[in-house]
C-alpha cells in the first residue's frame, strides 16, 4: 500500500509542474536488457518496451523525434526505429563498430563513428549505405554538428582531441587537444561554443566553434560523461560517473552553482520542459531532476544498464 501511495505522489509531482505544450516522450536505451524504453514525461512511468539486437549502445534523433537511431557496436548495425503507433524497427546492416552516431535534422543522413576503424562515416539514413568516410583519432565516442550542419565535430575518447570534419567536403580541417579521455560532446547555439566530457582528467574543455580554439577547462572530477544544456541555455548539466551526482554549471561564469545526487553511475543527461533526466546505468533506473529548484524528484524504474537517451514521439513536433 505504502509503495502505491509513494507512487501515486510521484507521478502526481511530475504531472502538476509539467504543461502539456511541455509533453515529450523519452527513449532510452538500455544495453543490458537489449531494450529500448518508451517513457511518458508527463505521466512519469514506462508505455513501452521495444526489443532490440544485443548491446545497443548510443542513439540519435532526426525529424523533431519521430525518427530514432541505436548503435550496436558489437554487431555492426545500426536499428533504425520510426516513432509511430506501433513504432517500426529495422535493422541497417553497415558493418564495423558504429559507436557514436548524430543525424541530420531531416532525417537522411547519419554521421557514425566506428570505434576500431577511426574513423568517421556519411551514411544514408533509410538504407546504411556508405556514402563517404574520414579518418579521425583513435576511439571516436560523442558527436555533435552545428546548427547550419556544415560541421561535425567529433570526440576521441583515446587520443585526448576532437576532430572538426567539414560536411560539404566530408575532410577533417582541424584537431583540436582537449583533456584526457573525451566521450560526450554538445553544442551550444547561442553562444557558438561546444562542451567536451574528458571522462579521464575529470573535466570540461570549453571550446569556441567559430575559432576553434579552446578557451577554457573547468574542472568536474569523478569522471565526466553525459552532457545537455537546459532550454535557456544558461545552465549545463554534466553527469558524474563516480560521484553519482550531476553538476550544475553557469554557461556565462563558467563556473559549478551546485550538484545534485542521481541514481549509480549516471551517463546520459536529457533536459526538456524544465526537467533533466539522467539514465544510471548501475542502478537501472531514470532520475527526474526538477531544474527550477534542483532537486531530485522522481526516479523511473527502467532495467538493466540504461545509457543514452533521446527525445522523440509522435507528437514530438506539435
Amino acid at each position: 500500500m505504502r509503495d502505491g501511495l509513494r507512487g501515486l505522489a510521484v507521478l502526481t509531482l511530475l504531472a502538476a509542474s509539467q504543461t502539456a505544450t511541455d509533453a515529450r516522450e523519452l527513449f532510452v536505451v538500455c544495453q543490458d536488457d537489449a531494450t529500448l524504453v518508451r517513457v511518458d514525461t508527463v505521466r512519469g512511468d514506462v508505455t513501452e518496451r521495444l526489443s532490440l539486437p544485443q548491446k545497443p549502445a548510443m542513439i540519435a534523433s532526426a525529424q523533431e523525434g519521430r525518427l530514432l537511431f541505436v548503435t550496436h557496436p558489437e554487431s555492426g548495425q545500426i536499428s533504425r526505429v520510426e516513432v509511430t503507433t506501433p513504432p517500426k524497427v529495422r535493422g541497417l546492416a553497415v558493418g564495423g563498430a558504429p559507436f557514436g552516431v548524430v543525424a541530420s535534422a531531416d532525417g537522411r543522413r547519419l554521421y557514425v563513428g566506428d570505434w576500431n576503424a577511426n574513423v568517421v562515416r556519411k551514411l544514408d539514413a533509410d538504407t546504411g549505405a556508405m556514402l563517404a568516410e574520414v579518418a579521425v583519432g583513435r576511439g571516436p565516442t560523442g558527436l555533435a554538428m552545428d546548427l547550419q550542419e556544415r560541421s561535425l565535430f567529433v570526440a576521441n575518447r583515446e587520443s585526448r582531441s576532437i576532430t572538426v570534419i567539414d560536411l560539404g567536403s566530408m575532410r577533417a580541417k582541424k584537431t583540436i587537444e582537449v583533456g584526457d579521455g573525451p566521450f560526450a560532446i554538445t553544442f551550444d547555439r547561442g553562444r557558438e561554443r561546444l562542451y567536451v566530457a574528458n571522462v579521464r582528467s575529470g573535466d570540461i574543455t570549453v571550446v569556441d566553434a567559430q575559432t576553434e580554439t579552446v578557451l577554457q577547462t573547468i574542472a568536474v572530477g569523478a569522471a565526466p560523461y553525459g552532457l545537455a544544456l537546459d532550454p535557456s541555455g544558461s545552465s549545463l548539466l554534466v553527469t558524474s560517473q563516480h560521484g553519482d551526482r550531476v553538476s550544475i554549471i553557469d554557461v556565462d561564469t563558467l563556473h559549478t552553482l551546485q550538484a545534485v545526487g542521481v541514481g549509480r553511475y549516471p551517463e546520459a543527461v536529457m533536459v526538456s520542459g524544465g526537467r533533466a533526466y539522467v539514465a544510471n546505468w548501475f542502478s537501472g533506473d531514470l532520475s527526474v531532476l526538477d531544474l527550477a529548484s534542483a532537486r531530485n524528484i522522481a526516479t523511473i524504474k527502467l532495467g538493466e544498464g540504461p545509457r543514452s537517451v533521446a527525445l522523440g514521439g509522435e507528437s514530438a513536433s506539435q
